[in-house]
């Protein structure tokens, strides 16, 4: 399920847990905002729960009810992408890669799939450069 980040209500600290609370919403479509809490061990690629803000979009997996896997794909800025993505390791090529881009279709910086690059929220082609 992808939701967009519409509030961040708490990030649990020292006897709150390990969590961050969210009031989010089904991306793209919208519906209903819900609540969700997600353990600092199920985000896959955030630096740190903290840096979770309003507009980023998430790739959550549950288990029942839990949040069992939260990845983040997108941010609304480049600035809070960066500042909160932990992109995986960069290995060498022979030719530039491009690893975020500004999605032309959802309108987000988004983590950037596969080869050709894609966009992780929509699956749109990476821009030209």
């Amino acid at each position: 399920m992808r939701v967009v980040i519409r509030e961040v209500l708490n990030v649990g600290g020292f006897f709150a847990g390990e969590t961050v609370t969210l009031a989010a919403q089904p991306w793209p479509d919208g519906g209903p905002e819900q609540t969700v809490t997600i353990d600092d061990a199920a985000l896959t690629n955030v630096i740190a729960r903290h840096l979770l803000a309003p507009g980023m979009i998430l790739e959550l997996q549950f288990a029942g009810d839990r949040v069992e896997q939260a990845t983040l794909l997108g941010a609304p800025d480049y600035a809070g992408l960066r500042t909160a993505w932990r992109q995986p390791p960069i290995l060498p090529t022979p030719t530039p890669r491009v690893l975020s881009f500004r999605c032309p279709a959802c309108k987000v910086w988004a983590a950037a799939t596969g080869d050709p690059p894609v966009c992780a929220v929509c699956g749109a082609a990476a821009p030209h450069s």
